[in-house]
């Protein structure tokens, strides 16, 4: 009797914990994921909202670098900034300049309140007094030597305004130096474009330059006062380039956006009142539901506890022999509780024990041959982002012969990449074909900068290969190698030795450091630094083992990647059509 007692509150207390514990668990990492998810949607919509604020403010200041360049390309202006001043027809032409500059559609909807043009002796055409160039504004837009000089020491005031000062250059000789332009921007229409797309009364707006000026301030909630550690440019321009462009900072939500063709970057910062009270809404409810469980789970542990004690005992007596790795016991099964069920799953398990231990090696196999796979399959989309980037801009180029090329170097690759295969290899001239395919793409982008050199053995190409190995190498060349060279060479040798067959992909471009490729190689971290080396790495060696593996020296001005593996045969391959 004491025994039985004994293990019935250790079955109660058991119940109690098996059903409370995970409670308790699931309501701690529910309530993570809950707030997380919450502020991940908060944050999402505020990253969207400055996006959108961002855009807006990106047309009134690409407006006015737009228009700052404008008199190079208008024929009256050029004339009047080129013209010298005691020319027979120089009054005429200034006339004519500043008809144009005053019916010039530059409009004040974008923001532009004036603009003035000055020629290199110092003489003006205006459409505002308050728009004046000053010798500081001269000497700051030439010491930029046409970059756009930006002063604001009068924004964020009211009333107050943006200049924009640029020293203009001849479009025929860029080393002649023809006048400058000045324009000056309403912060108040700023400030207007800003609100008109507030996300809520609670958000404040911010334009920041790299010295941590403040250009323009929307803080009805005196968020900068109140703010024990500001913000600095570092911070917002890391946030700004960031995947999501928002994150949460001492409880409040910051989003960034970096403003085009400018250093500047707008923020907004908000604390919304709605995080917090879902916060203690789901708090309670939760709570709430725990409280019902535990009561519920106690009541039912005391209903139950004398059922399902004979039961285990008999259970855990068979069980001790599983472990004894007596596979032969079997529970009597009787009706169809949840004991029953249980009984049943471990003849089930019993049953299979056995065949599951004599299949272990192949069960290995198996998974490493699925991991092959999965390093195969994160190649593909990895390298379409990056070609279809390239297609992108040449098309926004207008290059449409050179993007009909790409495509359809492109579709070929794709059918090579994406063809049905029994497994992992394929013929050397496929390998080449999809290289080629790349290679066709990247001299329509890179033309005569880079220089492509393959070289092969034709006697080698029907032996098998690992697929699509050799392009990861080729775009790491360009990527890394070449990337900052106006010049360069791309070099790919195929060969055998012996029973192996061995590509070496070279470039003389940017050195490498040895230790650190071998590093990244080889390391196990999981981030995208050095994804393609490190994925043809794992590929090699798991298909043919620790002795076979991509390596990298120096040879002269060369940078040279290197694959070794085994010739074998690929009774299975099926040949592909492209």
């Amino acid at each position: 009797m004491f025994m039985k007692a004994t293990m019935r509150r250790k079955i109660i207390l058991f119940f109690i914990c098996l059903v409370t514990l995970p409670i308790l668990i699931i309501y701690m990492i529910v309530s993570n994921i809950f707030i997380k998810s919450t502020q991940e949607d908060m944050t999402t919509i505020y990253a969207a909202n400055i996006r959108e604020v961002g855009k807006n403010v990106d047309v009134i200041f690409g407006s006015a670098l737009d228009l700052s360049i404008y008199p190079l390309m208008e024929q009256n202006f050029k004339a009047f900034l080129t013209t010298p001043f005691r020319s027979s027809n120089y009054k005429r032409i200034k006339k004519n300049a500043g008809d144009i500059l005053l019916s010039m559609p530059y409009g004040y909807s974008t923001g532009i309140h004036g603009v003035c043009i000055s020629t290199m002796e110092h003489d003006f055409l205006s459409t505002n007094i308050r728009t004046k160039l000053t010798y500081s504004d001269m000497e700051e837009a030439g010491y930029l030597n046409g970059s756009p000089y930006w002063d604001y020491s009068q924004s964020g005031l009211k009333n107050g305004y943006l200049y924009l000062t640029r020293l203009l250059k001849n479009p025929s000789n860029i080393s002649q130096h023809i006048g400058y332009v000045k324009l000056s921007i309403s912060c108040n229409k700023i400030q207007s474009s800003i609100l008109q797309n507030q996300q809520d009364n609670q958000t404040s707006y911010f334009i920041i330059t790299k010295s941590n000026r403040y250009i323009i301030r929307s803080d009805s909630n005196n968020y900068l006062q109140n703010q024990k550690n500001e913000l600095t440019y570092p911070q917002l321009s890391n946030l700004a380039a960031s995947k999501k462009s928002s994150t949460i900072i001492d409880g409040h939500i910051v989003s960034a956006y970096p403003l085009v063709r400018t250093d500047f970057i707008i923020y907004s910062i908000t604390k919304p009142e709605v995080l917090s009270a879902v916060k203690q809404s789901f708090y309670l409810n939760m709570a709430i539901i725990f409280i019902i469980v535990l009561i519920f789970s106690l009541l039912l542990s005391v209903a139950f506890s004398k059922i399902i004690t004979t039961p285990l005992e008999r259970l855990g007596h068979y069980m001790k022999s599983i472990s004894n790795q007596d596979f032969t016991v079997r529970y009597p099964v009787k009706g169809s509780d949840e004991i029953s069920v249980m009984a049943e799953h471990f003849n089930n398990m019993a049953e299979r024990l056995d065949f599951l231990y004599n299949e272990v090696y192949l069960g290995e196999l198996k998974l490493k041959q699925s991991q092959l796979d999965i390093l195969q399959n994160q190649i593909n989309p990895h390298f379409l982002y990056n070609t279809l980037d390239t297609i992108y801009w040449m098309a926004r180029m207008g290059h449409t012969e050179n993007v009909s090329t790409m495509v359809s170097n492109m579709s070929r690759m794709m059918r090579l990449t994406l063809a049905p295969k029994t497994n992992d290899k394929i013929l050397l001239s496929q390998e080449l074909e999809h290289l080629s395919c790349y290679i066709n793409i990247q001299q329509i982008r890179y033309g005569k900068k880079v220089v492509f050199r393959l070289q092969y053995p034709e006697e080698i190409l029907q032996e098998y290969v690992l697929s699509f190995l050799l392009q990861p190498l080729v775009e790491n060349a360009l990527v890394h190698g070449l990337s900052n060279r106006m010049q360069g060479t791309v070099e790919i040798n195929i060969y055998q030795q012996e029973d192996t067959i061995i590509y070496e992909v070279a470039n003389d471009g940017e050195p490498i450091d040895e230790n650190e490729i071998n590093r990244i190689v080889n390391s196990k971290d999981k981030s995208m630094k050095g994804f393609a080396l490190k994925n043809i790495n794992e590929r090699i060696k798991l298909k043919y083992g620790d002795n076979y593996s991509l390596t990298c020296y120096k040879e002269a001005e060369f940078s040279v990647f290197k694959i070794v593996q085994p010739k074998e045969a690929n009774e299975d391959d099926k040949n592909i059509d492209c």
